[in-house]
């Protein structure tokens, strides 16, 4: 087979011989450059995908300190709320004189489970008011430094279009713990 085919380029002419060596060549460039722009296209891809994931990754990395730091403030704040010792009618009464305002009705709620955080509830009813002295009334709930808040609020202006009939509803965060 091989002496068929050496026989067959040496009864080639020499016009032949350069014609079939410049497509040989030329065969062979393009096929290499074939391969090369297929091989660096594909490169190319990958190298795309590995930046596109390096990203990801950073990302997931700067989640995952959010993340850790959320955990931490979330364990704190447990902390601080299983120390939570807030008895809400005497802190509603503290507020309530310090106010100089008259409390109509004041009744506790059951309270709500969400997990193992408890909220105590106490409703507090104020009739003829004025909206000064609810603001400070409520003012004096928030801002104070342990876990006290306005869950609900309920505003009616009176007929006499001056005072208010307001109801709200103070709550307190509690930790149940594993023994309870």
């Amino acid at each position: 087979m091989k002496g068929n085919i050496f026989e067959k380029l040496t009864g080639l002419s020499e016009r032949e011989r350069s014609i079939l060596t410049l497509f040989v060549c030329f065969t062979l460039f393009f096929s290499v450059g074939v391969i090369y722009f297929v091989m660096d296209s594909h490169i190319e891809s990958k190298k795309a995908v590995i930046v596109e994931q390096e990203g990801m990754l950073q990302r997931m990395i700067s989640l995952k300190n959010i993340y850790q730091r959320a955990q931490k403030q979330q364990e704190n704040m447990k902390e601080r709320i299983s120390r939570n010792v807030v008895n809400l009618n005497s802190d509603i009464s503290t507020m309530k004189d310090a106010i100089g305002i008259d409390i109509s009705t004041l009744r506790e709620l059951t309270p709500r489970k969400k997990g193992e955080i408890s909220v105590e509830r106490t409703e507090v009813g104020m009739r003829n008011v004025s909206l000064e002295d609810v603001l400070g009334f409520l003012y004096g709930i928030e801002n104070r430094t342990r876990y006290i808040f306005i869950d609900t609020i309920n505003v009616r202006k009176r007929f006499d279009r001056e005072s208010y009939d307001v109801s709200v509803v103070v709550a307190t965060l509690r930790r149940e713990s594993a023994d309870e």
